[in-house]
């Protein structure tokens, strides 16, 4: 169901495109959009920008100039919201691109899905056009990657790991927008920094119940494979 997001995409939008995902793996981004179709790949109108934990990956000129070029925006965790990284997705959405968030904001390789953070929802709010948001689900990642290992490196079996990709149906918030923005236009600051409060909170609890159906949906699938390759 990966035509979900590449009929989204390759669609003549005149809206950006957010995608939410689970995050099992520090190699869930290069590993998982390697998947996708040839044709969309290689072109840099296509090409997803992301945010990424800046004192994992711009650690030194080399490193800071590849992630640069994979358009991966340097994230200080625990800096909020309200930090330049969070800016400046806001300002690629209206540009009218495409930004990857992993809400959980860490490696989680625990049965239950992280609270997802704020920050996908303030872009989500903020953005001058409402994005169109894709949820999606990676399963399979931290058995080639775990997070306890003594060399940190990838460990990809192809007899053994079954990666798999959920793709969920896209979500639009623009009636919700719309009427956050016209319900806090009449409200005093401190009113209507609540009700930004509670629309982000609403916003990221739609998004997680979200992946986590596709949690649920990704497990029986995998669980079906599973009994069809041992056969």
């Amino acid at each position: 169901d990966l035509y979900k997001l590449t009929d989204v995409l390759e669609a003549d939008r005149n809206r950006p495109v957010v995608t939410v995902a689970n995050h099992e793996s520090t190699v869930d981004d290069p590993v998982i959009w390697g998947i996708m179709p040839r044709r969309l790949r290689w072109r840099p109108e296509y090409m997803r920008w992301t945010l990424g934990a800046r004192e994992l990956l711009y650690m030194n000129p080399v490193m800071n100039a590849f992630f640069a070029l994979g358009q991966t925006i340097p994230t200080v965790r625990g800096d909020g919201i309200y930090q330049l990284a969070v800016e400046i997705g806001l300002r690629k959405l209206n540009e009218n691109k495409w930004v990857h968030v992993f809400p959980e904001a860490r490696v989680n390789q625990e049965a239950q899905l992280l609270r997802f953070k704020w920050g996908v929802s303030r872009m989500i709010m903020e953005a001058e056009r409402t994005p169109i948001v894709v949820p999606m689900y990676f399963s399979g990642m931290k058995a080639v990657m775990p997070l306890r290992q003594n060399v940190p490196v990838p460990r990809p079996n192809p007899f053994k790991s079954t990666l798999y990709v959920k793709v969920g149906n896209a979500m639009d918030f623009t009636r919700l927008i719309e009427e956050w923005r016209v319900s806090r236009a009449s409200l005093a600051p401190e009113k209507a920094a609540l009700l930004d409060r509670e629309v982000r909170i609403a916003i990221a609890e739609l998004l997680w119940d979200s992946v986590n159906d596709l949690k649920a949906e990704s497990a029986a699938k995998v669980q079906a494979l599973t009994e069809i390759y041992d056969k």
